[in-house]
């Protein structure tokens, strides 16, 4: 009984630890921070649903045949959870934890209180017919999410890019234009890039890192006094590599008139840097 109430006060904290960690930990992660979020996610997928089950249906028998229950009933709420999860989106790693967490939690509590309303016998789960019957319905159902799961897992994969643009600050009263760099990508990113107007280099910003999902701009002033109007263009570098553009944006500069950004395109493909 005490081992009980232990286990049942440790469930709600491991569930906030492993939350914490697909939170707050970075994306791009180390060996030892893969391990910790393999400790405590891997119970969260594989046992405590089940074992939770287990208690508030009041499943009879040895630590074996308990344990076992919970194994398979943990794989059979992973099925419901990660259908639900596809349709609203958030078939993640986040999703997946805090879906798992609430779901302990959940039947953590029904626990509790099925219990302290009403105490209900045990259900005898002893009879060899019965245990054999229920392994294989489990070993059916864990068997069929995977088959199922598989092939859409393979397909997910995320994109990731990086963004860059370029525009006029305020009404272009004081010849300032503000480049900004926002990095998408799955891991800490080294940019640089250069400014060319007409051709000719009037800006080079040094390298600088930008970790995930995070972004940052520049402001430069420029001339305007050129004949014909010319041509802004501030060309994106990754990974320390100048010898090719990875982004390229532009806007015209007129004499007469403020620029605007008459045209803005992307490379998604790169490019060899001519000049």
């Amino acid at each position: 009984m005490m081992a009980r109430r232990v286990f049942l006060g440790i469930i709600p904290l491991w569930v906030l630890a492993a939350a914490l960690a697909v939170t707050w930990l970075p994306e791009t992660f180390s060996t030892w921070e893969k391990l910790v979020r393999l400790a405590l996610c891997a119970p969260l997928l594989l046992y405590f649903p089940g074992r939770m089950l287990v208690d508030t249906l009041r499943f009879e028998g040895d630590v074996v045949t308990r344990g076992t229950f919970a194994v398979f009933l943990s794989l059979a709420t992973c099925i419901f959870l990660g259908l639900l999860l596809h349709v609203v989106g958030h078939l993640d790693a986040r999703g997946w934890v805090y879906a798992l967490g609430l779901t302990t939690i959940a039947l953590r509590w029904l626990n509790v209180v099925l219990l302290l309303a009403r105490p209900v016998p045990a259900i005898p789960w002893a009879w060899p017919g019965r245990r054999f019957a229920i392994f294989a319905v489990s070993m059916i159902l864990a068997a069929s999410s995977v088959l199922v799961a598989r092939p859409v897992a393979l397909e997910r994969k995320p994109f990731h890019f990086t963004e860059l643009w370029m525009v006029p600050k305020w009404n272009w009263t004081n010849n300032v234009v503000t480049v900004g760099v926002r990095n998408s990508e799955d891991a800490k990113t080294l940019y640089s890039f250069d400014l060319v107007l007409g051709g000719t280099l009037i800006g080079k910003m040094p390298t600088f890192e930008l970790a995930p999902s995070s972004s940052q701009t520049f402001e430069f002033s420029v001339p305007t006094k050129t004949r014909p109007p010319a041509r802004l263009e501030a060309w994106l570098y990754k990974g320390g590599d100048r010898g090719t553009i990875y982004r390229k944006v532009w806007m015209a500069i007129d004499t007469l008139q403020s620029p605007a950004p008459t045209g803005i395109t992307l490379q998604f493909a790169p490019e060899p840097k001519n000049g």
